[in-house]
């Protein structure tokens, strides 16, 4: 057994309800997402491709999308984009051990363990 993995990229906006009135972080924004899920199974390219298009199918309501206003994601946050997939991929992947989301361009990214 081993871990395998599938990334996909996402593009998002949303908004931070908190902060002082002129926090530039109130302002819709957005971000480039890179969203990866390890799933505990014996290596194959089918299951590689099946891990990319179910991952790829469970962060579409994400994708291009506010954040703030997508039903079911507990809030606009790198932690709750990770819950969010792994809710929703782990009913699909029984193995699922780990989701992380990460904003490469600022070296930042969470991991939600499910072990």
């Amino acid at each position: 057994m081993m871990l395998i993995s599938a990334q996909v990229n996402i593009e998002a906006a949303h908004f931070t309800p908190f902060g002082a009135d002129d926090d530039a972080r109130r302002q819709i924004h957005g971000h480039s997402y890179l969203v990866r899920a390890w799933v505990a199974a014996e290596p194959g390219v089918e299951d590689l491709d099946r891990l990319r298009d179910d991952l790829t199918t469970v962060a579409q309501p994400l994708d291009h999308a506010l954040l703030n206003e997508v039903e079911g994601l507990a809030g606009p946050s790198m932690e709750a984009i990770a819950d969010f997939v792994a809710q929703r991929l782990a009913p699909l992947w029984p193995g699922l051990r780990k989701v992380s989301v990460a904003r490469p361009t600022l070296g930042y990214e969470v991991i939600r363990e499910l072990v």
